[in-house]
């Protein structure tokens, strides 16, 4: 594993949050194209759509919040840091419902599934 480089004093003239902010818009950006073409991509079953919209909803957001820091990056004003807060924390609580729905779907899978084997079983014992 590669250790992290001690930018030293030198970041503090390059950026005021420092030299692994262009890194990380750079990776965030990456991460909400990926939410965005999965969302897409679950949208193509109708059962998927139910999780997958929103899924868009909260990535399109999410690149939002990326947009409005890029512009902080260039400007330096406080604004558009506080609305790419703003946008990212409207993404995460998108994608902290979506979760919530998703486990809740899941438990209530595997509970369903319990209970058929539990009834195909008992069907077996009234045969015999």
């Amino acid at each position: 594993m590669q250790e992290m480089e001690n930018p030293g004093a030198a970041a503090s003239t390059i950026h005021p949050l420092g030299l692994g902010f262009e890194r990380t818009l750079s990776d965030m950006r990456f991460m909400g194209w990926i939410s965005m073409i999965y969302g897409i991509l679950t949208c193509l079953s109708i059962i998927g759509a139910v999780l997958g919209v929103p899924l868009i909803i909260a990535s399109h957001r999410f690149i939002e919040g990326v947009n409005r820091f890029e512009l902080f990056r260039n400007t330096g004003t406080g604004d558009e840091l506080a609305a790419g807060f703003y946008e990212l924390g409207r993404s995460f609580r998108i994608l902290k419902i979506l979760t919530i729905i998703f486990l809740v779907l899941m438990i209530g899978q595997l509970v369903f599934l319990f209970l058929m084997g539990g009834l195909g079983i008992l069907a077996g014992l009234m045969e015999s």
